[in-house]
């Protein structure tokens, strides 16, 4: 990878990484507000839940891009934690945060097909 593209992921991961900083900081929608109508407290609990789950996926995606760009600056950035084998451009170009190629992100998250199994078209056929 040519030090221009590096600069070019860094700068995207960052701008990305400023972006979620942001967004986590905004927890105004997971404030406890009393009600004395039962239906306004479900409504708030359900929202307050809702908003509990994207303020831990930004912080998980903030995690994976701050990871991502300490592997820009530690010089193993683009290559597969799992596997060590680079990682696609354009996985790069559409994730700049992804730390396994795209085999072994399958593979983790169980994608990947047994091999004893057929496939579902031909069991059907």
């Amino acid at each position: 990878m040519t030090k221009s593209e590096m600069n070019k992921f860094r700068k995207s991961l960052e701008a990305t990484m400023m972006g979620l900083e942001f967004a986590t900081r905004q927890r105004d929608a997971i404030a406890i507000e009393n009600s004395a109508d039962d239906l306004d407290r479900r409504l708030a609990a359900c929202e307050r839940e809702i908003a509990v789950k994207a303020l831990e996926t930004d912080f998980a995606k903030l995690r994976e891009v701050r990871a991502a760009l300490k592997r820009t600056w530690d010089g193993s950035f683009g290559i597969c934690l799992e596997c060590e084998e680079e990682i696609s451009p354009r996985r790069l170009a559409a994730l700049p945060s992804a730390a396994l190629c795209i085999r072994c992100q399958e593979a983790a998250d169980g994608h990947g097909a047994p091999k004893n199994v057929r496939p579902v078209l031909a069991m059907a056929a």
